[in-house]
């Protein structure tokens, strides 16, 4: 009953969040960190491989003050998505990536709802809800990124890759990491990919560091935007979601149906 009623709240939300009509509207390209998720996904991640036993809550320990900022702050420390990649490179060179696929997966099957909001998923499905794809775009791993939109039925997902040989991790990158310019380049070559007119997708994201992905397309959205995005929000006339701050409600059940 509780699972229901949160599903007709979050439908009612999705229905008054915006007309977001399909002849006008290519697709939808969702941010991650603090815009669908609060905080940040790999270190939701890193935390539960740490209780599963794959890596030592060590090294996730060490990045729980940055969580914490990153959550009832919000913006993005420079240098932060590079730096956290580099230290999940180095803990999973030498392990199957089918092993951390399948994390990922039982990670998002039974603790994604604990750290999404509804606000902003009331905005994905207010998309779904009339035929338009949805993607992430995140500089969180793919295998993650993969997961997560598997779970919430999007259309797919924009990650940082890993390279892999004979099924093994090798601690290397096989392209740069999905931020900034180079997460704004793989989203415009999906959006060429697939026909889409530019000027007819939507890109929601909390971060100034995703101004090259706001600027690809015509309706950029600032979702609990950092200082600087909400100036440059404000002074361009953006709309502005307040969406996945510390003040906003998770979403959360005691049911595990599946996510809609």
């Amino acid at each position: 009953m509780a699972n229901k009623q949160l599903w007709r709240t979050l439908r009612v939300r999705a229905a008054g969040a915006r007309t977001y009509g399909a002849s006008v509207t290519a697709a939808a390209i969702f941010d991650l960190d603090n815009t669908l998720v609060r905080g940040s996904s790999l270190f939701h991640f890193g935390w539960y491989l740490s209780r599963m036993g794959v890596i030592s809550p060590i090294h996730v320990l060490r990045h729980l003050g940055t969580e914490l900022a990153y959550v009832h702050r919000g913006g993005e420390r420079e240098g932060l998505p590079a730096s956290l990649a580099e230290r999940m490179l180095r803990l999973v060179d030498g392990r199957s990536q089918a092993q951390i696929r399948a994390q990922a997966r039982a990670f998002t099957d039974v603790h994604l709802r604990e750290h999404l909001v509804a606000s902003a998923l009331a905005e994905v499905m207010a998309f779904q809800f009339r035929g338009i794809p949805v993607f992430l775009a995140t500089a969180s791993p793919q295998e993650l990124a993969d997961a997560i939109a598997t779970e919430l039925g999007l259309a797919g997902a924009i990650g940082t890759v890993a390279e892999v040989r004979d099924g093994v991790y090798t601690g290397e990158l096989a392209s740069p990491i999905a931020h900034g310019m180079q997460k704004a380049c793989r989203v415009q070559g999906l959006i060429a990919e697939r026909g889409w007119d530019p000027q007819d997708c939507w890109a929601f994201t909390d971060s100034v560091n995703d101004l090259p992905l706001l600027a690809c397309v015509g309706h950029p959205v600032a979702v609990n935007p950092d200082r600087h995005l909400k100036r440059l929000a404000q002074l361009n006339d953006w709309r502005i979601l307040p969406g996945s701050g510390a003040g906003d409600r998770p979403v959360r059940s005691e049911s595990r149906q599946p996510l809609p």
